[in-house]
């Protein structure tokens, strides 16, 4: 069984058309010479050589997490600008993150909400907004932010942060020092 709907399979259905189409204003050697290329790409098409073997797959998989990861911040990511960055195309990108269960745009939300809420809880962030840690983890605009890290964390990016833009892990004042000698 082919599948018509992408790659060398959506290629042979549309020769197949367009051949049919002009069949008339092709002469008998012309027509027998595309039939029997079509006939060629329907049979790899067929035997699937448009399928990347298992390990290509996960090796673009994995090449395309670590773009993500480490350009997540960038608020023109997509997946045209990671498929031109790693040298695929973009259908091939989306193809691979397909086959392994998300989309590019799931793929870049999901690493920016990991990358605020590691900046939300960082003492190396705390003097920083949320609407600029927001915009500094690649999110256009601060209620898209609140939003989607509500809806993936449970909770809100301030209740991250803590009270007062402290990170929730900071105290909020020194612990007191007790001499054990004035105690007696």
């Amino acid at each position: 069984m082919i599948d018509t709907a992408t790659g060398l399979g959506a290629l042979v259905r549309q020769l197949a058309v367009s051949l049919h189409g002009e069949r008339h204003a092709l002469d008998q050697r012309a027509f027998d010479a595309s039939c029997d290329g079509l006939l060629d790409l329907a049979a790899l098409a067929a035997a699937g050589a448009d399928r990347a073997p298992e390990a290509q797959r996960a090796s673009v998989a994995d090449a395309v997490r670590g773009y993500v990861r480490a350009h997540a911040h960038e608020p023109d990511l997509d997946v045209h600008a990671i498929a031109r960055a790693l040298g695929w195309s973009s259908r091939h990108v989306q193809g691979v993150l397909q086959a392994s269960g998300t989309t590019a745009r799931d793929l870049i939300r999901s690493q920016r909400l990991e990358l605020a809420r590691t900046r939300l809880a960082s003492r190396r962030w705390a003097d920083v907004t949320v609407a600029d840690i927001a915009a500094a983890s690649g999110f256009s605009t601060h209620s898209a932010f609140s939003t989607a890290f509500r809806a993936e964390f449970g909770t809100t990016p301030s209740a991250v942060r803590g009270r007062h833009g402290r990170p929730v892990d900071t105290p909020a004042a020194p612990l007191p020092v007790v001499d054990r000698d004035a105690l007696g």
